[in-house]
């Protein structure tokens, strides 16, 4: 976990210092919007590479759940250090940034508590059908929810918007985060809403994530 918070904040300074660095550089502003895809490809590549391993595990359903929500917990987090950093500390302006770093610090909250609930049910061997189903319905919004961002965001054209930035509406930053979290954010739900088809015995109902014995 130590490697992840390293992880984070060292993306999240990364991300504070081009957007800065846009100013004098319309270069800079494609270097954040690399840094925010690639630590958002990163983070959902791993999810996915981890319920790959619990799945070939035969892994109970609460450990499984708990993975994809702690990961979840993890984009949200980022998300939410990175508009703090960006914007509370004065780099960019915009004054809209604090109700959106309050709703990724709530849905990290959430995501990190229904992750730590399940690995408790799943380290004693049970399945708490209610938490599973409050998963699965967390999933599920985050993924209608996040679709709708990304198609907006490309909609509206605000992902381009880093090439003439309004003054004290800066929010090209913020729009590489929304949305490149968005699509870490579709692949984590779309890895959790796959782990819940499952069998009674607790076993994968096809290879969709390897091998199952």
């Amino acid at each position: 976990m130590i490697i992840w918070a390293l992880g984070i904040a060292g993306s999240v300074a990364l991300l504070a210092i081009s957007a800065g660095g846009r100013g004098l550089d319309l270069r800079m502003a494609y270097v954040h919007m690399a840094i925010a895809a690639f630590v958002s490809i990163f983070i959902a590549l791993t999810a996915i590479r981890e319920a790959r391993a619990l799945h070939a595990q035969n892994a109970s359903r609460s450990e499984i759940a708990a993975s994809s929500a702690r990961f979840m917990g993890l984009v949200w987090t980022w998300g939410a250090l990175a508009l703090v950093v960006t914007y509370g500390s004065g780099i960019l302006n915009w004054h809209e940034w604090w109700q959106f770093f309050l709703a990724f610090f709530v849905a990290a909250g959430l995501c990190l508590f229904f992750s730590a609930t399940l690995k408790k049910d799943a380290d004693i061997k049970k399945d708490d059908e209610t938490m599973l189903k409050l998963g699965h319905y967390l999933a599920v919004f985050q993924l209608i929810g996040m679709t709708i961002v990304i198609a907006g965001l490309l909609l509206d054209g605000k992902m381009t918007r880093f090439s003439a930035p309004r003054p004290g509406w800066e929010d090209w930053a913020a729009n590489n985060i929304f949305f490149f979290g968005a699509v870490a954010l579709v692949a984590i739900s779309l890895v959790a809403l796959i782990g819940r088809a499952r069998r009674p015995d607790g076993r994968p109902t096809g290879s969709t994530y390897g091998k199952s014995s």
